[in-house]
Protein backbone atom coordinates (compact mmCIF):
# COMPACT_ATOMS: atom_id res chain seq x y z
CA UNK A 1 0.00 0.00 0.00
CA UNK A 2 2.61 2.36 0.90
CA UNK A 3 4.38 1.76 -2.32
CA UNK A 4 1.07 2.89 -4.45
CA UNK A 5 1.00 5.93 -2.35
CA UNK A 6 4.86 6.78 -3.28
CA UNK A 7 3.86 6.79 -6.82
CA UNK A 8 1.38 9.45 -6.39
CA UNK A 9 1.85 11.95 -9.00
CA UNK A 10 0.31 15.30 -9.83
CA UNK A 11 -1.10 13.59 -12.33
CA UNK A 12 -3.22 11.23 -10.54
CA UNK A 13 -4.29 14.64 -8.29
CA UNK A 14 -5.39 16.43 -11.69
CA UNK A 15 -7.38 12.84 -12.22
CA UNK A 16 -8.97 12.67 -9.08
CA UNK A 17 -10.29 16.09 -8.85
CA UNK A 18 -11.82 16.11 -12.66
CA UNK A 19 -13.21 12.72 -11.56
CA UNK A 20 -14.93 13.92 -8.28
CA UNK A 21 -16.34 17.28 -10.33
CA UNK A 22 -17.39 15.05 -12.85
CA UNK A 23 -19.15 12.86 -10.49
CA UNK A 24 -20.66 16.31 -8.48
CA UNK A 25 -22.57 17.62 -12.11
CA UNK A 26 -23.71 13.97 -12.41
CA UNK A 27 -25.22 14.15 -8.80
CA UNK A 28 -25.38 17.74 -8.07
CA UNK A 29 -25.63 18.22 -4.24
CA UNK A 30 -22.33 19.99 -3.48
CA UNK A 31 -20.99 16.97 -1.38
CA UNK A 32 -18.24 16.29 -3.88
CA UNK A 33 -17.11 19.91 -5.82
CA UNK A 34 -15.06 21.16 -2.51
CA UNK A 35 -13.14 18.02 -2.79
CA UNK A 36 -12.60 17.70 -6.58
CA UNK A 37 -11.33 21.19 -6.29
CA UNK A 38 -9.21 20.37 -3.03
CA UNK A 39 -8.07 17.41 -5.65
CA UNK A 40 -6.88 19.44 -8.62
CA UNK A 41 -5.22 22.07 -5.89
CA UNK A 42 -2.61 19.68 -4.22
CA UNK A 43 -2.01 17.79 -8.26
CA UNK A 44 -0.86 21.72 -9.27
CA UNK A 45 0.83 22.24 -6.17
CA UNK A 46 2.42 18.81 -6.74
CA UNK A 47 3.16 19.80 -10.08
CA UNK A 48 5.01 23.48 -9.25
CA UNK A 49 6.71 21.83 -6.27
CA UNK A 50 7.21 18.81 -5.27
CA UNK A 51 6.60 16.48 -1.78
CA UNK A 52 6.03 13.33 0.19
CA UNK A 53 3.01 11.20 0.19
CA UNK A 54 2.40 12.21 3.31
CA UNK A 55 2.12 15.63 2.88
CA UNK A 56 0.23 15.38 -0.26
CA UNK A 57 -2.26 13.04 1.75
CA UNK A 58 -2.44 15.83 4.61
CA UNK A 59 -2.70 18.70 2.66
CA UNK A 60 -5.78 17.54 0.67
CA UNK A 61 -7.35 16.62 4.12
CA UNK A 62 -6.46 20.10 5.11
CA UNK A 63 -7.75 21.42 1.58
CA UNK A 64 -11.09 19.74 1.82
CA UNK A 65 -12.03 21.00 4.88
CA UNK A 66 -10.99 24.58 4.26
CA UNK A 67 -12.79 24.96 1.07
CA UNK A 68 -15.57 23.29 2.42
CA UNK A 69 -15.44 25.37 5.47
CA UNK A 70 -15.15 28.47 2.84
CA UNK A 71 -18.04 28.22 1.16
CA UNK A 72 -20.37 27.26 4.57
CA UNK A 73 -19.16 30.24 5.71
CA UNK A 74 -19.75 32.23 2.02
CA UNK A 75 -23.67 30.37 1.94
CA UNK A 76 -24.72 31.20 5.88
CA UNK A 77 -23.90 35.02 5.53
CA UNK A 78 -25.99 34.76 1.75
CA UNK A 79 -28.46 32.82 3.84
CA UNK A 80 -28.66 35.33 6.78
CA UNK A 81 -28.20 38.41 4.46
CA UNK A 82 -31.26 37.58 2.68
CA UNK A 83 -30.07 39.08 -0.72
CA UNK A 84 -31.24 36.03 -2.41
CA UNK A 85 -33.21 36.93 -5.18
CA UNK A 86 -35.23 33.80 -5.42
CA UNK A 87 -35.93 34.14 -1.56
CA UNK A 88 -39.45 35.68 -2.37
CA UNK A 89 -41.16 33.07 -4.70
CA UNK A 90 -42.35 30.42 -2.01
CA UNK A 91 -44.20 33.56 0.16
CA UNK A 92 -47.40 34.77 -1.56
CA UNK A 93 -48.55 35.73 1.68
CA UNK A 94 -46.12 38.12 2.23
CA UNK A 95 -47.43 39.87 -1.00
CA UNK A 96 -51.02 40.20 0.35
CA UNK A 97 -49.94 42.67 3.46
CA UNK A 98 -51.06 46.11 2.82
CA UNK A 99 -53.59 44.87 0.29
CA UNK A 100 -57.44 46.76 0.79
CA UNK A 101 -60.26 44.75 -0.25
CA UNK A 102 -63.72 44.40 0.44
CA UNK A 103 -65.62 41.73 2.41
CA UNK A 104 -68.16 39.46 0.24
CA UNK A 105 -69.43 38.29 3.33
CA UNK A 106 -70.48 39.56 7.04
CA UNK A 107 -68.14 38.77 9.61
CA UNK A 108 -69.27 35.78 11.99
CA UNK A 109 -67.77 34.28 14.80
CA UNK A 110 -64.40 36.16 13.58
CA UNK A 111 -64.44 34.89 10.09
CA UNK A 112 -65.54 36.16 6.36
CA UNK A 113 -64.23 36.07 2.77
CA UNK A 114 -63.02 38.63 0.22
CA UNK A 115 -62.16 38.40 -2.97
CA UNK A 116 -58.24 38.58 -3.71
CA UNK A 117 -56.76 38.29 -7.29
CA UNK A 118 -58.64 34.81 -8.66
CA UNK A 119 -59.84 33.54 -5.46
CA UNK A 120 -61.64 33.82 -2.50
CA UNK A 121 -59.75 33.96 0.88
CA UNK A 122 -61.12 33.48 4.02
CA UNK A 123 -60.22 36.76 6.33
CA UNK A 124 -60.34 36.51 10.35
CA UNK A 125 -61.37 40.10 11.83
CA UNK A 126 -61.71 40.98 15.74
CA UNK A 127 -64.59 43.52 14.87
CA UNK A 128 -68.36 42.21 13.65
CA UNK A 129 -68.06 44.20 10.39
CA UNK A 130 -70.84 43.74 7.67
CA UNK A 131 -70.57 42.95 4.06
CA UNK A 132 -68.92 45.52 1.53
CA UNK A 133 -66.84 46.90 3.79
CA UNK A 134 -63.77 48.10 3.32
CA UNK A 135 -60.33 46.05 5.11
CA UNK A 136 -56.90 45.60 5.02
CA UNK A 137 -54.40 42.54 5.24
CA UNK A 138 -52.34 42.92 8.51
CA UNK A 139 -50.92 39.66 8.52
CA UNK A 140 -51.77 35.97 7.48
CA UNK A 141 -52.03 32.30 9.66
CA UNK A 142 -51.13 29.46 7.22
CA UNK A 143 -54.13 30.39 4.81
CA UNK A 144 -56.17 33.05 6.28
CA UNK A 145 -56.01 36.39 5.55
CA UNK A 146 -56.10 38.88 8.97
CA UNK A 147 -57.73 41.76 8.18
CA UNK A 148 -58.85 45.23 10.25
CA UNK A 149 -61.58 47.41 9.12
CA UNK A 150 -59.94 50.55 7.37
CA UNK A 151 -61.08 53.91 9.39
CA UNK A 152 -64.53 55.16 8.25
CA UNK A 153 -65.41 52.34 5.72
CA UNK A 154 -67.94 50.86 7.47
CA UNK A 155 -69.54 50.94 10.73
CA UNK A 156 -69.83 47.83 13.02
CA UNK A 157 -72.70 45.34 12.32
CA UNK A 158 -74.57 44.50 15.59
Amino acid sequence: MTALFEGLTHWHWLGLGFILLAIEVLGSVGFLLWTGIAALEVGLLLLVWPFGWQAQLLLFALQSLFTTWVWWRWQHRQDRSGQDAAAPINERMQGYLGRELTLLDEVAQGMSRVHLDDTVWTVRCNQSLAAGCQVKVIGYDSHILLVEALPSSCEPSS
